[in-house]
């Protein structure tokens, strides 16, 4: 009878070491597939991505204004201090977004120069108000894309002007984006 706790005692450390290979095996495989997955570059592809879009043409918008008279010279001749003349012009905005008007001036102290919206007024009647766009810039509004608009330029021989004075004067028209 001695030799049966012998033969069971041999059999639980078999059972020990089977269980020892199992889980040393298992980690063996469990550690070459990781290794073979991540030197492969499969898990790669699941985690990154990539897409071309086709960005559209951009163009940048045109802009410019022009400005167009018709005055005679006849209308600026033999004025008197305090007498000024009235004449229309107009401005087309040339480009493709709207243009903010305005008017300034180059001119000696004898002279006022002031700008209104719209037609001039008939002969006779008060003169523009404001400041001379000699000194002030005179915002005259906004005009749309492709459109044109009339607008009165007022040249007026200020108080104090010496008789037989003579200058010639610069209106500019600006149109800013």
């Amino acid at each position: 009878m001695p030799a049966r706790p012998l033969a069971r005692h041999r059999a639980e450390r078999r059972l020990h070491v089977n269980a020892r290979s199992l889980i040393a095996t298992t980690c063996a495989i469990g550690a070459g597939t990781l290794a073979a997955v991540l030197l492969s570059g499969g898990t790669y592809a699941l985690w990154s991505d990539n897409a071309t879009n086709t960005a559209p043409t951009l163009t940048s918008a045109k802009f410019g204004i022009t400005a167009a008279e018709s005055w005679g010279s006849t209308a600026f001749s033999n004025l008197i201090v305090g007498q000024s003349v009235r004449q229309p012009f107009t401005v087309t905005n040339t480009g493709d977004v709207a243009a903010t008007i305005s008017g300034t001036a180059s001119a000696s102290a004898a002279y006022e120069v002031r700008y209104a919206t719209g037609t001039c007024s008939t002969a006779g009647t008060a003169a523009l108000t404001g400041a001379s766009a000699t000194t002030t810039a005179k915002a005259l509004g906004t005009l749309a894309a492709g459109a044109t608009a009339t607008y009165c330029i007022e040249i007026k021989v200020a108080t104090g002007a010496a008789a037989g004075n003579s200058q010639a004067i610069t209106a500019t028209i600006t149109g800013a984006q």
